[in-house]
């Protein structure tokens, strides 16, 4: 670590580590995540050594499987070290929507600001969309803003977009929204989201509709896992495995029974493929409602999901009444976060009672 990033915020973020990890950094203990399948991130700044050496530890333990699965050990996903002012987005600070009416959209993007400094700051907001040739299309400022130290807060703005390129399987457009904020006239954060513009809407009597038009939705149910590589693939084979699946003819993915890496869902995005994003425990207490919320701010902006999936066959639950009353707490839970999508979860038996009887979408397996 420099000594020129004394000052600045700084983080080592983990994709994935199998699991029931233990983090320490420079002999300081930073935190534990038991699931393998969620992301985490700590600040590190005070405990860095700048301009010297620094030492990362990470202790996994896989004694005790989390599914019934292959699911290999150790760091299996990409670690990021982020480096930001500290008057920044948060990570994964963004959520974008669109509302389309003939031939504009009208895109609402939040941004989630954080001032992790010890004193109050002003600033602005530019949200600056840009299309897939990098040009811009749209703009908007949110001005005279200030937050107190160590403080977060969210701001919304809509931004009308004329004829915009619609995201489908056939054309997956993407476009990029790029958070800018300003200090006293000086650029201190730049934070890019893809995104796609698009509608989903599932209908009780006809299925599935996108863009207004009838899909048939026909997928898979895939395990990140591959021959030769086990669980830890490279990005590429993510594109190769994705672009296979639609040869044959699939055009959904359900992510059996966790959440993915984040590179899975990007070249869903870029190829075409829908897909169910699936948290892995069911439940109502902190640890499980804070792991949903954290798969669904993480991937809300991927086009291609188009459900969230609050559990898998769970098998003690899923045709009483406890199993209806926790789907039910889950569901509106997940709604406090996303309304864009419909809430699934997988169901093995007790249709017509328990799960079945509260969920949005019905998943039978």
């Amino acid at each position: 670590i420099p000594e020129s990033d004394l000052g600045r915020k700084i983080s080592i973020a983990f994709d994935g580590v199998f699991r029931n990890s233990i983090v320490w950094v420079n002999g300081h203990y930073l935190g534990t995540q038991p699931s393998g399948y969620m992301g985490f991130e700590y600040d590190i700044t005070d405990y860095l050594n700048y301009g010297g050496e620094n030492v990362i530890a990470v202790r996994c333990d896989v004694t005790m499987e989390e599914g019934w699965f292959y699911e290999g050990a150790g760091i299996y996903r990409h670690v990021w070290l982020n480096k930001t002012n500290t008057l920044h987005v948060a990570t994964n600070g963004t959520f974008i929507t669109s509302a389309v009416k003939n031939n504009s959209a009208d895109v609402t993007a939040l941004a989630k600001v954080k001032n992790d400094g010890l004193q109050p700051n002003n600033f602005t907001i530019t949200q600056t969309i840009v299309d897939a040739a990098g040009k811009t299309v749209a703009t908007a400022n949110i001005d005279n803003l200030q937050l107190k130290s160590l403080q977060e807060d969210e701001y919304t703005i809509t931004i009308p977009v004329n004829n915009p390129k619609l995201w489908d399987l056939e054309s997956p457009y993407l476009y990029k929204l790029v958070t800018t904020v300003k200090q006293g006239g000086n650029v201190v954060d730049i934070y890019e989201t893809n995104f796609g513009i698009r509608t989903i809407r599932f209908d009780a009597n006809e299925g599935f509709f996108l863009n207004g038009k009838h899909v048939e939705i026909k997928g898979s149910n895939n395990h990140q896992d591959h021959a030769g590589v086990g669980v830890a693939l490279p990005d590429a084979l993510q594109y190769f495995r994705i672009g296979t699946l639609k040869a044959m003819g699939s055009n959904a993915y359900r992510c059996s029974h966790n959440p993915p890496t984040p590179e899975l869902l990007e070249a869903c995005d870029r190829l075409g493929m829908l897909v169910i994003d699936e948290n892995r425990l069911m439940g109502i207490n902190n640890v499980h409602l804070d792991d949903l919320k954290k798969l669904i701010e993480r991937d809300r902006n991927h086009p291609s999901i188009i459900s969230w999936s609050v559990g898998n066959e769970e098998w003690g639950i899923e045709g009483n009444i406890t199993g209806a009353r926790i789907a039910t707490t889950m569901q509106a839970f997940a709604k406090t976060i996303d309304t864009t999508r419909a809430i699934t979860a997988a169901i093995s038996g007790g249709i017509g009672n328990g799960i079945s009887t509260t969920i949005d979408l019905l998943g039978y397996n």
